[in-house]
């Protein structure tokens, strides 16, 4: 889900690859995994926002040990 202050302003889900896209209007955002049941992961990113597509990997630790 794609954050500004405590608004989602947009959410997608991953293909089978893990791979993601999200279209989001120019701005600063928090990107951050959460996994089916909604719970958030500490996986976050700080992304801006311009008129160029922005690439971005997180790292999500499934906590399984």
């Amino acid at each position: 889900m794609a954050l500004d202050g405590d608004a989602v302003r947009g959410s997608t889900q991953t293909n089978s690859t893990g791979a993601f896209h999200l279209t989001l209007p120019d701005g600063r955002y928090v990107i951050r995994a959460t996994n089916v049941g909604g719970y958030a992961s500490t996986a976050t990113e700080l992304v801006v926002i311009s008129d160029r597509p922005v690439h971005i990997t997180l790292v999500v630790d499934s906590g399984i040990r």
